[in-house]
């Protein structure tokens, strides 16, 4: 006989130890986490636990907590399948039929657990039904993986530590020392062969692969050995796959390389270089001449917004085999490896042709482009399809364009996220746009393009974008049209002087401009710098004072040579009392007037009833009417010697009644009232108005000692001697 253990022959040898048995090395079932968490939450340590019939349970309830003994050993037996003790002396296999009757069993006791342990107990019938050898191999990971992780570190497995899980003794031994030998410790690896069956097979092939790396790449179990093999070969297809593909689409054929990436990415659904090269493929495939509007998907753009509209395949009247979803995918032109998803639209019925998505916030300067991917579950149905590239850089809105002295202003409203605003001026005088373009510096919503001749012009203003690369992506831009004219030049300078024997006359001398007629006009509006577009209002005014106004002589000056010295004009004008005007020179050169220097012209009224009084030794109260049109006075007293002044306000003197409170010394003073002009008018002075204040009169002497005994004696009822 042998001596050593050989396959169907037994050593004879009496030390001869027989060989350790081969465990597994996965569970080898797909949910088996979830089936042990299920297990646990019963109460049983294991899957052997659960598939005793509750009778059995309660028999053996001390064979599973305490050590059994040999002669009455009732644990099951597990290593060559897995088998339980029957009636006399027979061992049961578990099968289909043990499993059910397992569940019938506990759907008819009474215990708590029952309902849950039957739904449990289908879990393992059906892994018995694919596999007759699966509970065996659940029932054996559970007690490897119970007995390597209950056992000390550094102390050896024992056959008691195997038995009071309720193994047969007979198999404790060799369980023991298997452990011990060559199953892993919790980790990284046993937590991989817990999970490959959940992602294989199946379609995430880049996640099986990366389970795959924690497992023996030759492993001892039959069964991991098969789905290993099987993996490789996908993972081997896919490869192929993909290098067909690329071929493809290096010699120009992009039809060829969009089905060979749809055929690898259907098997390997979380493969990222394969979605992008079938992106890549079929963004091709939509720019080729070849392509139809109709097999496509086609965007609109609205500001930020984008609509994507695309055609279903289907024909009305039918039903897909399955229901399409399908995503629609964002991504930059030439990057679709960074596409995101913005939207997914499910197909309700067969009869909707026409689907539509939107993309609210589409990044702003970016040439984006969209692909419609159709979806059966997880698996891509066809090649998607890939929308033309557009770029999201709205224009400015509200551009105008208006002739203002020495050119044309533009005005626009630039989009609030833009970074910079071009402006192109296309067109010389009177050749038109073949011209050009010339850059004008402008502001963020308006230009001036100043020294311009006359002529049409067109300009071309576009709004800039944080572009890729840091560089800016502009708008496709608006245009507008303008005529440029030919403008007066302002007056530069109006000089005013007082004449006449009382010096209530002005005279106003100012130089023709070298370009256009001059005229002097009285402005009853504010203020307007040299240089202005006043020819509305010039034309205004002017027919205001030719329908019969008090006006001066508005005779324009005719035209003079540019290189000889023009003569200085003038005008002299009477300065009505209590009057202030702004006299302003405006330049004319057909329609158009430009406002020249102007000067302000002021005569205030004179002080009129005024009145002074004392009100204590030292305060004193001035009255008097304002004298307009001035908005300041000088209030002052002054005597021989001294004198002080102040400048009072037309809004205090209103607020005051008409009156002013002054300090004044005990001594008689004048007092007087002078208005003020402006500083930057040509006025004719008022005369100041005077008024005494006289002095505050002296007390009276004190009488002499002799009087005060006199009142006291003659005080009556005094008796008298």
């Amino acid at each position: 006989m042998a001596t050593t253990w050989r396959p169907g022959v037994r050593a004879t040898g009496s030390g001869t130890p027989p060989p350790l048995p081969v465990l597994p090395q996965f569970p080898g079932m797909r949910g088996y986490t979830q089936l042990r968490r299920a297990i646990r939450d019963l109460g049983f340590r294991h899957a052997a636990e659960l598939l005793r019939e509750p009778g059995r349970q309660r028999a053996a309830g001390g064979v599973f907590g305490t050590l059994p003994k040999a002669e009455t050993d009732d644990g099951f037996r597990v290593l060559d399948g897995l088998w339980f003790p029957g009636r006399g002396g027979l061992w049961q296999r578990v099968d289909v039929p043990f499993v059910r009757r397992a569940r019938d069993a506990w759907q008819a006791s009474a215990d708590p657990r029952a309902l849950t342990a039957a739904a449990v107990t289908d879990i393992l019938e059906t892994l018995t039904r694919d596999d007759p050898m699966g509970p065996r191999r659940v029932v054996l990971w559970e007690l490897c993986c119970l007995l390597k992780d209950g056992a000390v570190a550094g102390t050896p497995t024992t056959a008691d530590d195997v038995a009071a899980l309720g193994v047969h003794r007979s198999e404790a031994r060799l369980l023991a020392a298997a452990v011990d030998a060559v199953f892993p410790a919790d980790g990284a690896p046993r937590r991989a062969a817990e999970e490959i069956n959940d992602v294989w097979p199946g379609l995430r092939l880049r996640r099986a692969e990366h389970v795959a790396e924690l497992l023996p790449a030759a492993p001892d179990d039959h069964a991991l050995a098969a789905l290993l093999r099987a993996l490789r070969a996908r993972s081997a297809k896919v490869r192929f796959l993909a290098y067909a593909a690329r071929r493809s689409q290096e010699d120009g054929d992009p039809r060829a390389a969009s089905g060979a990436w749809l055929r690898a990415l259907r098997q390997a659904t979380d493969a990222p270089e394969l979605r992008t090269g079938l992106l890549r493929a079929a963004t091709a495939l939509a720019d080729a001449p070849s392509s139809t509007e109709k097999a496509g998907a086609w965007v609109r753009t609205q500001d930020r917004g984008v609509g994507v509209s695309w055609r279903t395949p289907h024909v009305p009247g039918t039903h897909p085999a399955a229901p399409v979803t399908y995503a629609v995918l964002r991504f930059d032109d030439d990057a679709p490896q960074a596409a995101t998803e913005i939207a997914k639209v499910d197909v309700v019925g067969p009869e909707a042709r026409l689907l539509e998505a939107h993309d609210p916030a589409a990044p702003l300067g970016r040439a984006l482009r969209y692909a419609v991917l159709p979806l059966r579950g997880e698996r891509v149905a066809g090649v998607p399809r890939v929308t033309a590239p557009v770029l999201i850089a709205p224009d400015v809105t509200e551009l105008t364009a208006r002739p203002v002295p020495g050119g044309l202003r533009l005005r626009w409203r630039p989009h609030p996220a833009a970074t910079e605003v071009r402006v192109l001026r296309y067109g010389k005088p009177d050749v038109g746009a073949a011209h050009g373009p010339d850059h004008v510096l402008g502001g963020p919503d308006g230009a001036v393009d100043p020294a311009l001749d006359p002529g049409s012009y067109t300009y071309e203003v576009s709004c800039g974008y944080p572009g890729p690369g840091g560089g800016v992506a502009w708008s496709p831009g608006v245009r507008v049209s303008a005529r440029a004219e030919r403008w007066p030049t302002p007056v530069e300078k109006l000089t005013a002087e007082r004449v006449g024997e009382a010096g209530d006359r002005l005279l106003l001398r100012w130089h023709p401009p070298r370009r256009g007629r001059s005229t002097l006009l009285p402005w009853p509006e504010g203020p307007v710098a040299p240089g202005t577009d006043v020819s509305e209002r010039f034309a205004r005014i002017a027919a205001g004072l030719a329908a019969g106004g008090d006006a001066p002589d508005l005779r324009a000056e005719a035209p003079r040579l540019r290189w000889r010295e023009e003569p200085a004009q003038h005008l002299e004008l009477p300065v009505p009392p209590a009057g202030r005007m702004r006299m302003t020179a405006v330049s004319v050169l057909g329609e158009r007037a430009v406002a020249g220097a102007s000067v302000v012209v002021e005569r205030p009224d004179s002080v009129r009833n005024l009145t002074v009084r004392r009100l204590s030794a030292d305060r004193a109260l001035v009255r008097f009417a304002w004298p307009e049109p001035t908005v300041l006075v000088l209030v002052s007293w002054h005597d021989a010697t001294r004198g002080v002044a102040h400048r009072v306000a037309r809004t205090r003197h209103l607020a005051s009644g008409g009156a002013v409170e002054l300090a004044v010394p005990e001594t008689a003073c004048t007092v007087s009232v002078t208005p003020l002009s402006r500083p930057d008018a040509v006025a004719v002075p008022a005369p100041t108005a005077h008024a005494e204040l006289p002095a505050l009169p002296p007390p009276p002497p004190a009488p002499p000692p002799w009087w005060h005994r006199w009142r006291r004696w003659l005080r009556p009822g005094r008796p008298r001697a």
